[in-house]
């Protein structure tokens, strides 16, 4: 391949912990990955290597977040709980009534169109469903597989009803639109509704004592400004053990160092570089 300039790159990144962008950082993300490995020798040739075998790989992802929220302490301290008085989060429903949707029906969420197709070829294009529970189960992991979408809003489904929660409390939410196109989908109404800012908001934190960071383990992304996601650098499974340490001074920022680890999941996949979708 011939050089390019274009494949120079420099610049900042969002941060997507579990499809949440986590906000501004401050002094660059950092991503270290080591291999570690044994080397094979023998007597005979002293200590010239006559092989070297992979014994493991790690990656970690160094995130100085200079968003200090409560929300964002608990998002990455386990064993923290979220006490908000009075807070709540936005909602809504699509309902899918009497027959499955047909080609061309959509349901919109703030802006993302979710269509249902006879032959789907583009993302967020679905399958014509056979029933309306089908329909629902599908715009719902529809939903929740978009990045942009799910990190506004979780979808649920029941019984051909699709419940939108926003992923954040507080009335910001109660702005995220919804519409649809299909005589046999109605929605809740034109935006999500009954979000609420708490009165009184406070993070207790246990002592997290056998706490398994595997359980509590998502998909962590960084994602560079300016991208669509060509240029994701995804770990599958991250999380951070919690540790913590800021100052209060007069001339810099207050910021969380947080520091995830990947793990590897069933199929021994740690990270990918590059759009996460590509099969």
């Amino acid at each position: 391949m011939p050089s390019d300039t274009a494949n120079v790159k420099l610049g900042v990144c969002t941060v997507l912990f579990d499809g949440i962008d986590l906000g501004f950082t401050k002094g660059g993300v950092e991503v270290e990955v080591q291999t570690n490995t044994h080397v094979v020798n023998v007597d005979q040739f002293g200590e010239t290597p006559i092989d070297e075998v992979i014994m493991g790989r790690t990656v970690q992802v160094t995130a100085p977040l200079a968003e200090t929220t409560l929300q964002n302490l608990v998002r990455t301290m386990p064993g923290a709980q979220l006490v908000a008085t009075g807070a709540t989060y936005a909602s809504g429903t699509v309902t899918f009534a009497t027959t499955a949707p047909v080609n061309n029906d959509s349901v919109t969420v703030d802006g993302v169109v979710f269509a249902f197709k006879t032959a789907p070829s583009l993302p967020n294009e679905m399958a014509i469903p056979a029933s309306i529970n089908a329909a629902a189960a599908a715009l719902a992991a529809a939903i929740n597989a978009d990045v942009t979408t799910y990190a506004k809003v979780q979808a649920t489904a029941n019984a051909g009803v699709v419940t939108l929660t926003a992923r954040d409390y507080g009335t910001a939410s109660n702005a995220f639109t919804l519409a649809k196109v299909g005589t046999n989908i109605t929605v809740s109404g034109a935006t999500l509704a009954g979000g609420a800012v708490p009165a009184k908001a406070k993070v207790s934190v246990k002592t997290g004592v056998s706490q398994s960071l595997l359980a509590l383990a998502k998909k962590l992304v960084l994602r560079p400004i300016g991208t669509n996601g060509a240029d994701d650098f995804t770990v599958f499974k991250a999380m951070t053990p919690g540790n913590l340490s800021y100052a209060y001074n007069l001339d810099n920022e207050r910021i969380f160092k947080t520091v995830f680890k990947g793990y590897a999941d069933a199929a021994g996949n740690l990270f990918s570089v590059g759009n996460d979708s590509a099969v």
